[in-house]
């Protein structure tokens, strides 16, 4: 599968400069440039090989940008990445409630190389992205759903709290068995039994599942 073509979009140069050494540190080459502030959005060349749009947009928002702003000012559909802070979870909450927009990812603003590289690459083989800590900021500044009665009987042990609390973070397991000083095996135990308590098919639902519910200390 050939590399996602990417189109850049920064307010500020330095921004912009700083994403464009990320992307190329991670193999990706940037194809243009989005500028917005005209009657329509513009492409600037900045790749030898672009002979067209781009497959993914990379947009830092920390300008105070609206990613539907961004995404309703291109002539067609297109994949985004966008860059956030940790104060925007609302922001993130918000448009990941849209039905109809094309594939979105989401990065905290200070994703490394590895990171920003691996989540360009989802996003245009038609992934989403979140990381485990955006997604609890995002589920908890939503407003908190009523549950069953059922649902609220849930009870995750001190010790399934502590491993929730670290996968939140990111942390795989090996990483969570050196903090808590017990054994990878049985990290691995103690994240199956938040999976079945919290009804959850993976460990970044498990963590907004958690989060939106009150179990998971911020």
């Amino acid at each position: 599968m050939p590399e996602p073509r990417v189109l850049l979009y920064a307010r500020y140069p330095a921004v912009r400069a700083g994403l464009r050494e990320l992307l190329a540190l991670g193999g990706l080459e940037v194809a243009g440039e989005l500028q917005l502030g005209s009657a329509a959005p513009t492409w600037r060349e900045t790749a030898d090989s672009w002979d067209g749009p781009s497959d993914v947009l990379v947009a830092d928002l920390g300008g105070g940008e609206q990613p539907g702003d961004l995404l309703h000012a291109l002539a067609a559909p297109l994949a985004a990445v966008f860059l956030v802070d940790r104060s925007d979870g609302a922001l993130v909450n918000a448009q990941r409630r849209r039905d109809g927009e094309p594939v979105t990812g989401w990065l905290l603003r200070d994703a490394g190389v590895e990171e920003l590289a691996a989540a360009v690459r989802a996003v245009g083989a038609g992934l989403v992205v979140m990381p485990p800590e955006l997604a609890v900021l995002a589920a908890t500044t939503a407003a908190r759903p009523a549950f069953d009665e059922a649902a609220d009987d849930i009870r995750l042990t001190p010790r399934e709290t502590d491993v929730l609390r670290l996968i939140a973070v990111g942390l795989p397991n090996k990483a969570v068995a050196l903090q808590l000083g017990i054994s990878e095996h049985t990290v691995k135990f103690h994240v199956g039994a938040v999976l079945s308590k919290l009804d959850a098919s993976s460990r970044a639902e498990a963590v907004m599942t958690a989060a939106r519910r009150g179990l998971l200390p911020l």
